[in-house]
């Protein structure tokens, strides 16, 4: 008895399990109903004198020797060869996936059927395939016009750079390497997965990020030192009578101009001190809230006489 109550349990009948059977049986079936409609389309049965089968995973698609071989070099090079592709009435297509297929076969077929495929981010990639490998001149340009007038972003920009590599577009290969080299160095883990790379594209891709900021840091040194030294001379200026002495620096800042600056005020104590009165200066009295009477958030503050000399040991002034 204790057996029996374990193989079946409280308040579960064998009439139970065959209700429970049957339903997940129906369920089976009507998914695989649901699926093989789903598979469907123009080209699932002959129509309009279909005198060619292409067959891709086991499905079966009905097309026209002569609308293929209009489109396709390949295809009409196929028809008029020697091989038994030229005679056969079924061609397999190994390796292949049958939605894409389709999507291909529709654009190809756009003014026969009233089932028009727009180019989108989720069937380029196939199609710019297909139409390379097929030479399909009709959607081989669209997909290429659509990449390169895509807006680039984090998150297309590394499947738009493979079919920029893949098919020689040099323009959106550049506007794609631009982009990543913009990104910080955890965006650009990230978007690029460079945990996943081999070591020579991990190098390409931190040399050009490194490259862009030495770019930009060799621009903006020069601009910077002059900022900061118009900003000394400006708080110094005799003309407006309000000259508070404590902050020259006698030596380097004679008459308010700076001599040297990229040096001096990073590396000289009295134009590091005089720096730092500034730095003070510039705030407004309620510290709390980190209000700053130049740059509101974006402020300068003791710290920029050790940037000054960071960015000199740079080499780029």
């Amino acid at each position: 008895m204790a057996s029996n109550a374990e193989e079946n349990p409280v308040g579960e009948t064998n009439a139970d399990k065959e209700s429970g059977s049957h339903e997940q049986s129906a369920l089976a079936l009507a998914e695989s109903v649901n699926q093989a409609e789903q598979r469907k389309h123009r080209f699932s049965e002959p129509w309009e004198d279909s005198d060619l089968i292409l067959v891709v995973e086991d499905e079966k698609f009905h097309v026209h020797r002569v609308i293929l071989s209009m489109n396709s070099a390949v295809f009409k090079a196929m028809f008029k060869s020697q091989f038994k592709e030229a005679t056969s009435n079924e061609i397999p297509l190994p390796e292949k996936k049958a939605n894409e297929v389709l999507d291909f076969l529709k654009h190809i077929y756009y003014q026969h059927i009233q089932e028009p495929v727009e180019i989108s981010m989720e069937n380029v990639e196939h199609l710019f395939k297909l139409s390379d490998e097929y030479q399909v001149k009709l959607i081989y340009d669209p997909c290429r016009k659509f990449v390169e007038n895509r807006p680039k972003t984090e998150q297309n920009v590394m499947k738009i750079r493979k079919m920029a590599e893949m098919y020689n577009l040099d323009n959106v290969h550049q506007d794609c390497d631009k982009l990543l080299k913009d990104m910080n160095l955890k965006t650009l883990s990230e978007t690029v997965g460079l945990e996943d790379l081999d070591r020579e594209n991990v190098l390409y891709f931190l040399s050009q990020r490194i490259e862009r900021l030495e770019t930009l840091l060799v621009t903006l040194y020069p601009q910077f030192i002059g900022v900061v030294s118009y900003m000394v001379w400006l708080l110094n200026k005799v003309e407006d009578r309000q000259v508070k002495p404590y902050l020259w620096c006698t030596k380097h800042c004679s008459d308010g101009y700076c001599q040297d600056p990229g040096r001096n005020l990073g590396e000289c104590s009295q134009c590091c001190k005089m720096i730092k009165l500034i730095s003070q200066n510039s705030e407004k009295g309620n510290r709390n809230w980190r209000e700053y009477r130049y740059g509101g958030y974006q402020h300068f503050d003791e710290k920029l006489s050790a940037v000054i000399k960071d960015l000199r040991q740079l080499k780029l002034g």
